[in-house]
C-alpha cells in the first residue's frame, strides 16, 4: 500500500495541479477539486495509519481504500475532464492499488468498474454540456482505448505483483 502513496499519490497532485495551473477552470470547480483532493488524503492517511490497528478488518479497510479512490478519481474526473483531457489517468490508481493485495479476480472486477465508470462519466458529460448529442465516433473510439488501458494495465500491474511475491517466496 506505501508503494501506492509513494508513486501514484503524487502523481495524481501532480495531474491535478497542472490541470487547475495550465487550464484555469472556473473558481467554484477548483475550490471543489481541492476539497475532493484534500478530503481523500485525509481519508487515505487515516485508513492507511490505522489498518495496522484493526489488523481483524485490514482487508475490508484495504477494499475499502480501493473503493474509496475509485469514488474520488471519478469525482475529480468528471470536474476536471472538460479541461484537461490527461485527468483519465486518475482512474488506474483505484486499481492499481487493487493489484498490490487482492486476487486477480477482484483487480478484473475492479479495473473494469473503473472503466465503465469512466466510459459512463464521459458520456454524461458529453450529454451535460454537448447539448445532448453524445460521443462522436472518434471520441467513443478514444475513450474505449483508454478504457482496454486500464483494464491491461491492471492486469499486468496484478501478474507483476505475483511474480514478485513468488520470487521472494522461492529465496527463502
Amino acid at each position: 500500500m506505501h508503494i501506492l502513496n509513494y508513486y501514484f499519490t503524487p502523481f495524481a497532485v501532480i495531474l491535478i495541479l497542472f490541470a487547475i495551473f495550465f487550464s484555469q477552470p472556473d473558481p467554484q470547480v477548483t475550490r471543489i477539486s481541492f476539497a475532493v483532493l484534500a478530503a481523500a488524503f485525509a481519508a487515505n492517511w487515516w485508513l492507511g495509519r490505522n489498518t495496522y490497528r484493526f489488523l481483524r478488518w485490514s482487508r475490508h479497510i484495504r477494499a475499502l481504500t480501493v473503493w474509496l479512490n475509485l469514488a474520488v478519481s471519478a469525482a475529480l474526473f468528471y470536474l476536471l475532464s472538460a479541461y484537461w483531457a490527461p485527468m483519465w489517468l486518475l482512474f488506474l490508481t483505484a486499481p492499481a492499488a487493487s493489484a498490490m493485495y487482492m486476487r486477480k479476480w477482484q483487480v478484473f472486477l475492479v479495473s473494469l468498474a473503473s472503466a465503465v465508470l469512466m466510459l459512463g462519466l464521459y458520456y454524461a458529460r458529453s450529454l451535460a454540456f454537448g447539448e445532448g448529442v453524445g460521443l462522436g465516433a472518434q471520441l467513443w473510439a478514444m475513450a474505449a482505448v483508454q478504457a482496454v488501458f486500464i483494464i491491461f494495465f491492471s492486469m499486468f500491474t496484478a501478474a507483476m505483483a505475483e511474480m514478485v511475491v513468488k520470487v521472494r517466496d522461492s529465496m527463502r
